[in-house]
């Protein structure tokens, strides 16, 4: 068995993910992703309606119309369900609901999700093995809008806001990856496109409240 490893998740982060709480259920994440994401926007719709603040961190990052507001002028705004799938489409990379719709009955790939478990828990052991067996998984990309690698997703910017965590041991799980072939220039299609990792991990306050920038930029820097 190997050794348990703390993960730095900031408080907005954690309220995301109480929020969503079937994200990591086997049922729910079976279902096509835009059922996923449906249902995601179906609570973050309920959420602001309740004035739940678990909803800030996505409404305040994902909704466009959210630029400048504070969170009282926030509360004060309609919000529907249109508005709630902008924000979720948003979030997973993607430029509107209608992106999303085209996507039919695509399923997630579960062997890249096991790998990006273990990469975000920390779970170094695991995702050796997973490597060892299917190398291919170092240089793959997420099905969502933005089209992170496992790499990018160690920048904990720009993906999920459920996923923006950092492990303590980041910084091996990087030098893991790059020894299965991962690359330090590959882009992603967050913030108008062409994100590197380190661009991600560079611009990225969780990684610096973890303690693990500078070791980690130095890792990414290509």
């Amino acid at each position: 068995m190997g050794f348990m490893v703390s993960v730095y998740s900031a408080p907005e982060v954690q309220d995301c993910a109480a929020l969503h709480p079937y994200l990591t259920d086997r049922t729910f994440r079976a279902l096509p992703i835009k059922a996923q994401l449906a249902q995601q926007a179906k609570t973050l719709h309920a959420g602001f309606a309740a004035k739940d603040p678990r909803v800030r961190m996505q409404v305040g990052s994902w909704w466009p119309d959210a630029a400048g507001q504070s969170w009282d002028e926030l509360m004060a705004r309609a919000f529907d369900q249109r508005d709630a799938r902008l924000t979720i489409a948003r979030e997973h990379g993607f430029d509107d609901w209608a992106a999303v719709d085209a996507l039919g009955d695509v399923g997630m790939p579960l062997d890249f999700e096991q790998a990006l478990d273990a990469v975000l828990s920390g779970r170094i052991e695991d995702l050796e093995r997973q490597l060892s067996d299917q190398p291919g998984l170092a240089l793959a990309t997420s099905v969502f809008g933005h089209r992170a690698t496992l790499l990018h997703y160690l920048g904990a910017n720009g993906v999920e806001s459920h996923r923006q965590c950092v492990p303590e041991n980041a910084v091996d799980m990087a030098k893991l990856l790059l020894r299965f072939g991962a690359r330090k220039r590959a882009t992603a299609n967050m913030y108008g496109g062409g994100q590197t990792p380190y661009d991600l991990a560079a611009t990225s306050a969780h990684p610096y409240r973890a303690g693990l920038a500078k070791a980690l930029n130095a890792v990414l820097s290509p």
